[in-house]
């Protein structure tokens, strides 16, 4: 009996199915014919994968991680079938627990069947949601395994179960054509977090900690977290990394482009193929050290593939629902971890309640209302209250411009801009008319005198092009609010045009000329409005500066095109915060005691705030010099909305409940700041307290307020 490698049983096994599957192809394309559309689709794009070679798209052939973590060998349809191969008879009980591991750990929620083989014996197991219910064992032909292991399935009977196994899987899921809801996406993707820790293995191996772009996250997280160990930071960077890529790969196929065959993998996890911006440069940083190094661009091609590979199991023809990707960022980042951070999703019956109280304690309705939510993680307040304007009668294109977000963390301010232009497409049937008014950015950043952090290779192009702006301050003071937000979405769009050119061409006068004649062809420099006038002059001066357009190259060099647009118009918005003025703010914002604030410049600058902006005039409160500073930073971002808040506005808040007034929570010294922030306006409403409703705790208020000011 000949003793075959592990990888020659691989190929052999791998070789097999593949024939079986197209056999099962064609029978499924004659059997159902177009009596079921989605299904009979399904396999049509079966036979287009088979007949182009790519196989990848339907099952991978797994080899352990740079970290020595194993997979299973093959996986078929996402993971329906999971395949470990021993190369002796002898082992075939441990690759039996390897198996269960792997499905006990990723495939708990997908497998049907589990199957550890030599290529010659055979061990079938069916799974229910992770355990094993029947086991059966099937040979081979003996006397052909002496000649190969294709010809020893073959030609005996496996080659038949086989077949009917296969068949009846693609039966039984439908050809695993998932409605892409949050379960589903969550049970398909989450065999991705294998790639975890070989991305912090990458990170330490080409000092990715070095350079600018990882500085910069690490800042944003001990911005918003506090606390965290080196070894904590990474994971979350290396997380972060790894949901970005499949927030893009959703995305591209939520919008109906990912089964186009051409498409490339690194580009649906990296956003390319989408009409609209919404990836953020830091979780970009893989391309910078991928274009210098090819081995390191082999394994991320390789997780490209894995992401895109598993984004295809999808319908796309369904509706995606919403907050898809809050329950993905919760169920992937470890829990010990998350605890630690802080990090919990508000539920959306809270959402509703708070909407609804707010709605009928004060007679008003959302719509004509610019809504901010300063915090605002996946988008849950924004999208509903998108929802509330359309059912209430606002045309969604208004009510679209209408609904403004932001988020410190990169990844946030990505998975908001999604959720609501799926909000949008669920609305309107159709793509939104732009990218969401959802910026990324420290909102507390004008108040603390501190700007939001950027990467520094980034300052001086965002100090320019401010410089910029600010020369037109007065005729910027002229808009309305609503207009001043179509004037930030509109830099946006041109700037995503002039990067895109910028990235395409060499030359500054080439591809100054060219922008211009964009410019001239969509009526910019034509148009007497203020807003195009405004956009057109700041264009026009920023590809003036040879030095400005040598740093975008740059930068669009080292991590992909049009992103920068991002942060630029992003940091325009925090500095325009006071000239919005939101009608409403809906927000559950960060939870940090201010003795917890970590040891940093942003730490201290928000200690700076409390005592000279609240405490310091509020003494004739009594025992506020002396407690004060035992508050939260969510009384700290109520002061602040409450600054930036329409002369006659409207707040919803989530705040833990020591730091508000409420009859079940009548002990902490914190509340008496959370009273020196509402005490300087005139304030109605009230605070009703709802419990542990994050499950870590620490129980929550809600404050619903009806708030004037002076002037």
């Amino acid at each position: 009996m000949p003793r075959y490698t592990h990888d020659e049983i691989v190929i052999g096994v791998d070789e097999v199915l593949i024939d079986i599957l197209a056999r099962v192809v064609d029978e499924l394309l004659y059997d159902i014919g177009k009596s079921e559309p989605l299904f009979y689709n399904k396999i049509i794009l079966l036979q287009k994968f088979l007949k182009n070679g790519q196989k990848e798209n339907i099952r991978r052939v797994n080899k352990p991680v740079e970290t020595g973590r194993k997979r299973p060998d093959i996986e078929y349809f996402g993971g329906l079938i999971i395949i470990e191969v021993e190369s002796s008879e002898n082992t075939l009980d441990v690759g039996r627990q390897q198996l269960e591991s792997y499905i006990n750990e990723y495939y708990k929620d997908i497998a049907l069947y589990g199957i550890v083989t030599t290529g010659l014996i055979w061990k079938v197991y069916r799974y229910e949601k992770g355990t094993p219910v029947r086991t059966t064992t099937w040979t081979g032909n003996e006397k052909e395994y002496e000649k190969s292991i294709v010809l020893a399935i073959k030609n005996s009977y496996v080659y038949k179960r086989l077949h009917d196994l296969i068949k009846g899987v693609l039966i039984e899921s439908k050809a695993y054509r998932y409605e892409p809801s949050p379960d589903n996406i969550r049970s398909i993707f989450y065999p991705v977090m294998i790639y975890n820790d070989e991305l912090i293995a990458l990170i330490d191996k080409y000092n990715v900690r070095n350079r600018a772009i990882y500085q910069s996250y690490k800042e944003i997280l001990l911005r918003v977290y506090g606390g965290l160990t080196g070894e904590e930071i990474d994971k979350l960077f290396a997380t972060h990394t790894l949901l970005h890529m499949i927030v893009n790969a959703v995305t591209t196929g939520a919008l109906r482009k990912l089964e186009e065959l051409a498409i490339d993998p690194v580009k649906a996890c990296s956003g390319e193929e989408l009409e609209y911006d919404i990836t953020i440069p830091h979780l970009m940083w893989w391309r910078e050290v991928a274009s210098i190094d090819e081995s390191f661009k082999l394994r991320i091609e390789e997780i490209c593939r894995d992401v895109y590979y598993r984004a295809l199991l999808f319908d796309w023809t369904t509706q995606l629902v919403e907050d898809v990707f809050s329950h993905i960022y919760e169920d992937f980042i470890e829990r010990g971890l998350r605890f630690k951070i802080g990090e919990y999703y508000t539920p959306w019956w809270l959402i509703e309640f708070m909407i609804y109280r707010l709605k009928n304690s004060f007679n008003i309705d959302l719509i004509d209302k610019i809504v901010l939510d300063p915090a605002c993680g996946s988008g849950r307040f924004l999208v509903r209250a998108f929802y509330d304007k359309v059912l209430s009668g606002e045309d969604p294109d208004k009510a679209y411009y209408e609904i403004v977000g932001l988020d410190i963390l990169p990844l946030a301010a990505t998975i908001a801009r999604v959720e609501l232009i799926i909000a949008y497409w669920r609305a309107k049937g159709k793509t939104p008319p732009g990218t969401p008014l959802i910026f990324w950015g420290d909102f507390l950043a004008n108040e603390i005198g501190l700007g939001a952090e950027v990467v520094k290779e980034f300052s001086g192009i965002i100090k320019m092009l401010t410089e910029i702006i600010w020369e037109k301050t007065r005729e910027l003071t002229e808009l309305g609010k609503h207009e001043l937000l179509l004037f930030l979405a509109r830099i946006e769009y041109q700037l995503e045009q002039i990067l895109r050119e910028l990235a395409s061409r060499r030359g500054s006068e080439e591809v100054f000329r060219t922008v211009v004649s964009i410019i001239n062809v969509s009526g910019a420099s034509k148009s007497t409005d203020l807003i195009d006038h405004l956009v057109s002059s700041l264009i026009t001066k920023m590809l003036k500066s040879d030095e400005l357009v040598q740093k975008v190259l740059e930068l669009i060099k080292k991590y992909g095109n049009e992103i920068w647009a991002i942060p630029i118009v992003s940091e325009l918005f925090v500095r325009f915060l006071n000239m919005i003025k939101p009608d409403i703010v809906l927000t559950n914002p960060p939870w940090l005691k201010l003795s917890e604030l970590p040891d940093s410049q942003w730490g201290d600058k928000v200690h700076n705030y409390v005592r000279k902006k609240i405490i310091e005039k509020s003494k004739e409160i009594p025992g506020i010099s002396r407690v004060g500073m035992s508050g939260d930073i969510s009384a700290v971002f109520l002061d602040v909305i409450l600054k930036v808040l329409e002369r006659k506005g409207y707040v919803g808040i989530v705040m833990p409940a020591e730091q508000s007034y409420t009859p079940k929570s009548p002990h902490g010294a914190g509340k008496l700041l959370t009273y020196a922030v509402v005490s300087r306006y005139n304030v109605e409403g009230s605070a009703v307290y709802v419990g542990d409703v994050f499950k870590h705790g620490r129980h929550a208020s809600v404050l619903i307020l009806s708030v004037k000011k002076n002037g």
